[in-house]
């Protein structure tokens, strides 16, 4: 059955990623068909406006530069000749399945009363109900050549085709209405959303649901720039009806709701491409209850200081830093953790056994002497590999020395485990735990071995699994020139932040320059050692085949030529009485 289907689902994967007319259908959004009861709903409201969208921002512009333009040919014709080998089984060729999608995109999870939840997708066809038709057709028999079972029923002039399948309790019902093809695996739901469709206005839906306005009107956009993509979930529900009936994962989620987790009310995020200002916008929300308890309660958010730290590489990938109530947090994890092992429990269990194990005082110089603040950064080490990328993740402290020779103590503890190295003065600790030892066995000319390490650099305890990393920290401590606080790409994002900002309170911020991980990729694609193993794997990996040839008969430009169209990006997270909301940004590079 599985290999039957398959040929439609890459089909309707070819119609969300390629361009088609904009014709779009008249009939309800989604939002305004779908139950209240929607547990899941991801929608493009035009998959053309999608894609039309998309190719203006900087990865659209680069595909159709002259000079890229050969490379990324190769590769779409090696699509079309995996194409080939289903079209008479879709019964549609290529073109004809790229005109296809002419309006909305949606996909949603409908919990029910009684038992597990339903699923169903909407997609608009417009006016090629023709090719929609044969297409069905195909589909129809592939089911029914699988020994799956139809029954038709009629709902005024609509038709509903019920597939049964053998020694399954589920079915797929599919039906056609208005230029819009509708997928469900349960029969009354279709019927409900042909009521509401009808102009029944006793059925309450989902734009009704007051967690989905409530997230919409975080995440909605403006009227000049109306998202592309659109999602909620509401988790905590989900997961409740999926567990129906299993008694291990309700007791399960009955611990999870102890624990707070059930705070979550809902979750949503929406996505604009190329505005006027903006590669690409995001806004994504998490719905809280008031008031907030147990886990809830422990990301405790707080405002504060963003600027880079004087040891911030300017070279990195990505920055994020933020702050947050250490004390609240503390306080609320040892509450939760006494309720669950019993009183005094959090001391005994873990403070006790940490400081035994590690020979220091784990809460008087550890836990008491975090500050508030953390910071993370991403750096590409060189040369390019498939795993570049580095993290480094640094916790404020209010008393460095006392961090270093708690440190220092650990280390004596574990011989064999850490290792005293020193750099430009600085002591760091390089750990044997959990990596892969330079024993021949890693290829390194293609993957790096990552080689963890700790240190206490200013007033900050730092891990990382790069040793060159953290020495990057060290040299730019010690050259302002070199740090990011002064780089103009960063103050520039750091002003859009401010005035997204509004006066909302930041609690944390991010920064992200995509060119450093292009230039990354670049690399790689021009790399012999990576090369050479592309095209031993070319004669039994499609993939490894196709990008071996585009990069053999089409030769990348100099990466100058990609690096015009990239501009940064940042980010910002807030809290307030309705929850956390993240809004992201990438620059539009004219």
């Amino acid at each position: 059955m599985r290999r039957s289907i398959v040929p439609y689902v890459l089909a309707l994967v070819f119609l969300t990623l390629l361009p088609a007319e904009l014709v779009r259908a008249e009939r309800p959004v989604a939002a305004k068909l779908l139950p209240d009861q929607t547990l899941v709903y991801l929608s493009a409201r035009s998959v053309p406006d999608l894609i039309q969208a998309f190719s203006e921002t900087s990865m659209g512009r680069i595909t159709r530069d002259e000079q890229i333009r050969p490379f990324v040919g190769h590769l779409y014709g090696s699509v079309a000749e995996a194409y080939t080998q289903i079209e008479e089984r879709v019964g549609l060729p290529l073109d004809a399945l790229l005109r296809l999608p002419q309006g909305e995109l949606c996909l949603a999870i409908v919990g029910r009363e009684q038992g597990a939840p339903e699923v169903i997708m909407l997609f608009d066809v417009g006016d090629s109900n023709a090719q929609a038709a044969t297409l069905l057709e195909r589909l129809d028999d592939e089911l029914l050549g699988a020994e799956a079972s139809r029954e038709v029923e009629n709902i005024g002039d609509v038709q509903l085709d019920i597939y049964e399948f053998p020694g399954r309790q589920r079915r797929l019902v599919v039906f056609q209405k208005d230029g819009t093809v509708v997928f469900s695996s349960n029969a009354e739901l279709s019927k409900q959303v042909l009521d509401v469709w009808g102009g029944d206005d006793e059925l309450v839906t989902l734009s009704e649901n007051r967690k989905f306005k409530t997230i919409m009107s975080r995440c909605g956009g403006s009227k000049d720039e109306e998202p592309h993509i659109t999602f909620y979930a509401d988790p905590f529900e989900l997961a409740k009806r999926v567990t129906r009936g299993n008694f291990a994962a309700q007791a399960g989620m009955a611990t999870a709701a102890g624990l707070g987790i059930d705070g979550v009310s809902g979750v949503g995020a929406s996505v604009v491409f190329a505005t006027d200002e903006f590669d690409g916008v995001i806004h994504a929300h998490v719905l809280l209850e008031t008031p907030r308890e147990g886990v809830i309660k422990m990301l405790a958010l707080e405002s504060g200081d963003t600027t880079p730290e004087p040891w911030v590489p300017t070279d990195v990938a990505s920055y994020t830093t933020l702050h947050w109530n250490i004390d609240e947090t503390l306080e609320e994890l040892t509450q939760l953790y006494d309720v669950f092992r019993g009183e005094n429990a959090w001391q005994i269990e873990i403070v006790d056994r940490v400081s035994d194990e590690l020979g220091i005082e784990f809460e008087s110089e550890i836990l008491e002497q975090i500050e508030g603040r953390a910071t993370m950064l991403t750096w590409m080490e060189p040369p390019a590999r498939l795993n570049s990328q580095a993290t480094l993740v640094a916790i404020k402290v209010k008393n460095p020395q006392q961090a270093q020779m708690a440190l220092g103590r650990v280390a004596d503890q574990f011989v064999d485990r850490m290792t005293r190295q020193t750099y430009g003065g600085m002591t760091y600790f390089e750990l044997q735990i959990g990596r892969r030892r330079r024993d021949g066995n890693a290829d390194e000319a293609v993957t790096r071995v990552p080689d963890p390490c700790l240190a206490v650099i200013g007033d900050y305890l730092m891990a990382s699994d790069s040793s060159k990393l953290l020495k990057q920290v060290v040299l730019t401590k010690s050259d302002a020139s070199r740090t990011l606080a002064n780089d103009l790409e960063y103050k520039l994002i750091a002003s859009k932040i401010k005035r997204q900002a509004g006066g909302s309170k930041v609690g944390m911020v991010t920064f992200r320059r995509p060119e450093e991980g292009f230039r990354a990729l670049y690399q790689m694609a021009t790399s012999q050692a990576i090369r050479q193993r592309l095209d031993g794997g070319a004669e039994t990996n499609p993939v490894f085949r196709a990008l071996s040839g585009a990069l053999n008969e089409n030769p990348l430009p100099p990466f100058s030529v990609v690096a015009q169209y990239l501009a940064p990006g940042g980010g910002m997270l807030t809290n307030d009485s309705t929850g956390f909301h993240y809004t992201g940004f990438t620059l539009r590079r004219d």
